[in-house]
């Protein structure tokens, strides 16, 4: 089997990962392709799908991964996805299981470990189509995701969304939002709202932590304005494992999310800003073909009776 190794040396953690690079490239079914300004990880995926490799390994972070995936879009069918995780959130490595502490692990999986089905969300926001593996998060996670600085990123590494986030607290803004999640709708005033497969953003935060990635479902997060004090509160809940308790932040599961904001929500997919995202969120099943390691995908979290409608 032909194995494409696309790398982003700009990623966070780039310079950790040099020697397992050098091991992998060793071997004689891998060619190195790195991201460039005139390659982006996206143009690279695209090419080597062409040039017949069927394994892909992405050496990045969470946006070089989501432009991996949308460069073989929609010829999911045609390679299998493997991670070494390099970046500064790395928050689908986190879902995976892996994180750069256990780089081994995932190196000496790359190759030849077998890979699983998972899910992906298409989005649709006017004539445009993109593909989500982790999470899209609008709002304030959007605005952090737009705000924080390339040379924090690099010098804090995921501690930078963290920091970044609290100095952001004190000019919260909310959004008059609209959705429909399968047939039930909502409308309300809020700081964020989040459609996640994945369970983290933001270096490590617990946003959807009941979200899996090959249920079949899509984990909608919604953070209504709230004052500062609960909304801490809310926050550490989460963040400490506590969500079970928590009964301010809005928690729903569906497949089909549609959204609108009255005003401009920033929005990041996987980590990238994209600014305004109004449309249409949808639940792919079992697309993408991942390697996960030596290990099964942890199972999905038992659905909250609280929190979902489907039977």
């Amino acid at each position: 089997m032909r194995i494409c190794l696309i790398f982003n040396p700009n990623a966070g953690t780039a310079e950790r990962i040099k020697d397992f690079l050098l091991q992998l490239t060793g071997d004689h079914r891998c060619e190195l392709r790195s991201v460039s300004p005139t390659h982006s990880g996206a143009r690279l995926a695209r090419e080597a799908l062409d040039d017949g490799f069927k394994r892909i390994v992405v050496a990045g972070g969470d946006g070089t991964i989501n432009g991996v995936i949308n460069g073989i879009a929609p010829d999911f069918d045609r390679a299998e996805l493997a991670i070494l995780p390099c970046g500064t959130g790395n928050d689908l490595a986190r879902t995976l299981g892996f994180g750069p502490d256990r780089m081994a692990q995932a190196s000496a999986a790359v190759l030849d470990a077998r890979a699983e089905p998972l899910d992906l969300i298409r989005i649709t926001s006017g004539p445009d189509t993109h593909y989500c593996v982790n999470v899209a998060n609008g709002g304030f996670g959007g605005r952090v995701a737009n705000d924080v600085a390339r040379a924090d990123k690099q010098r804090w590494g995921s501690l930078a969304y963290w920091m970044t986030s609290v100095s952001r607290l004190v000019d919260l803004a909310g959004f008059e939002v609209e959705l429909a999640i399968d047939d039930r709708t909502l409308a309300l005033e809020a700081f964020g709202v989040a459609v996640a497969n994945g369970r983290f953003v933001g270096g490590g935060f617990p946003i959807a932590p009941r979200a899996s990635l090959h249920d079949g479902l899509l984990d909608v997060t919604v953070v209504p304005v709230l004052p500062p004090l609960e909304l801490m509160t809310a926050g550490l809940n989460f963040t400490l494992g506590r969500d079970d308790r928590e009964d301010r932040i809005r928690r729903y599961q569906g497949r089909r999310v549609q959204f609108r904001a009255e005003s401009e929500m920033p929005f990041s997919i996987d980590g990238e800003p994209t600014g305004r995202l109004d449309g249409t969120f949808e639940l792919v099943p079992g697309a993408l073909q991942v390697v996960t390691g030596s290990r099964p995908l942890p199972p999905a979290p038992a659905p909250d009776p609280a929190t979902s409608w489907l039977a």
